[in-house]
């Protein structure tokens, strides 16, 4: 490795220690490097940036995260919660229960973790704080629930991965249907054995099946679209981009037509939102793209694939390393920036020791998006803790046991493949 790229890795680290933020410290490293080193012209850092963001597959990001936010507007989701809470509320947990069963659906209709997060926590946690449950167990499993938003189709970090590597999308959405139903059954355990000990409150109202009937009559329109995105990007009707077009027509139609719940401030407003999380992402997969290269050309990888390698070619260590690596480094860095920076490595490595390229794809997008709930910088803990007006320490702690649950899965997965390709290969 070329001593150069040292001017490059140290402002960018010394950076992200003093708390830049993630996209300004590694255009700040490239551009470093590049005045430094003088062995590359400054237009190199534009070319990159704009090359990177160019990519059609990411203009489906921020199709998916405005369908998100226009279903949530229309009151799609509190359908929803109204529909989880007649299932659920009779067993004793039943709200915390009916948080992560929402989240799981939500999830399928965001694509964005904090949206989901945020989305969910602010709906259920004025019920749940009424209902006697503490402020930090109900921000630590909004924060948890959140996760789900990374994982089950359509994802944000799935299409950013796809982009960079060159997998499918469509089999990538399909891959993390069987992962996020699990973490979803696993935080619903969780949640049940908590409830027990600490003896949380469930309903007294009678189950009927007539209400039940009806509140899956209001929520059937939003269980519909993930299996249509799915459907249709997995056979070919659209491509993704499309399918997020797809999905913010169909979720204007609910909104406007059938619920007749939007107006068009609203429509503007989410709008307005929703651009400043793609444009978030969007940055950084713009000043990761010239960082990236650098260290390519810097032959960083192919050096961290040497060493890995001499190691051993066991695919169950190699698997094992790397995830210990992507979740110590997800503790600290955006789940973005870490596809950009660390896919390109260590999928190459995977495949060399003969790990499935898909199984691998979503085994990463898991590990990162557990990072989400991972102090000291778990992005969900500081969206769900103000939310539901806890501390955020307090929410450090309240959330060790749904992290806990979310590592098991991530181990399951890693070491049982078909869990992820099942579903991709019989859809084929």
């Amino acid at each position: 490795m070329s001593f150069d790229v040292y001017y490059l890795l140290i402002p960018f680290c010394i950076t992200l220690v003093i708390g830049v933020p993630i996209a300004m410290s590694l255009g700040l490293g490239a551009i470093c490097y590049l005045l430094l080193a003088g062995t590359l012209p400054a237009s190199v850092m534009t070319q990159q940036m704009y090359n990177s963001a160019a990519s059609f597959p990411l203009m489906a990001i921020p199709f998916f995260i405005l369908a998100g936010g226009i279903m949530n507007e229309s009151g799609i989701t509190q359908r929803l919660l109204d529909f989880c809470k007649i299932l659920l509320q009779r067993y004793r947990g039943g709200l915390g229960h009916s948080m992560v069963l929402t989240g799981t659906v939500f999830s399928g209709l965001c694509g964005s973790a904090t949206a989901d997060t945020a989305a969910t926590t602010r709906i259920l946690a004025p019920s749940m704080l009424k209902e006697g449950y503490p402020r930090e167990f109900t921000a630590g499993l909004g924060a948890a629930t959140g996760v789900l938003g990374a994982v089950i189709p359509p994802s944000a970090l799935m299409i950013v991965y796809a982009a960079t590597v060159g997998t499918s999308v469509g089999a990538m959405f399909m891959g993390g249907v069987g992962p996020g139903l699990l973490i979803s059954a696993f935080l619903m355990i969780t949640v049940a054995i908590i409830a027990r000990k600490r003896g949380y409150p469930k309903s007294d109202i009678p189950f009927s099946w007539i209400k039940l009937l009806f509140g899956l009559k209001d929520a059937s329109l939003a269980l519909v679209m993930p299996v249509l995105i799915i459907v249709g990007i997995r056979g070919g009707i659209f491509t993704p981009t499309e399918g997020g077009a797809v999905a913010v027509a169909y979720s204007l139609f609910i909104g406007l037509c059938v619920f007749r719940t939007l107006t068009w401030k609203r429509i503007f407003d989410t709008a307005v939102t929703s651009g400043i999380m793609a444009a978030t992402i969007m940055l950084i997969v713009s000043a990761s793209a010239p960082f990236g290269w650098i260290i390519t050309i810097g032959r960083l990888p192919a050096i961290v694939a040497e060493q890995m390698l001499a190691l051993t070619t066991n695919p169950i260590l190699v698997l094992l390393m790397i995830n210990l690596i992507l979740l110590v480094v997800g503790m600290f860095l955006e789940g973005a920036a870490v596809i950009l920076l660390l896919a390109p490595i260590l999928a190459p490595i995977a495949v060399a020791v003969g790990i499935d390229p898909l199984h691998f794809a979503v085994v990463m997008v898991v590990n990162i998006s557990i990072g989400l709930i991972t102090p000291p910088a778990g992005i969900n803990l500081f969206v769900a803790a103000p939310i539901a007006g806890a501390e955020v320490g307090s929410v450090f702690r309240s959330v060790m046991p749904f992290l806990a649950a979310q590592l098991l899965v991530l181990a399951i997965i890693s070491f049982y493949p078909p869990i992820i390709t099942w579903l991709p290969n019989t859809f084929r």
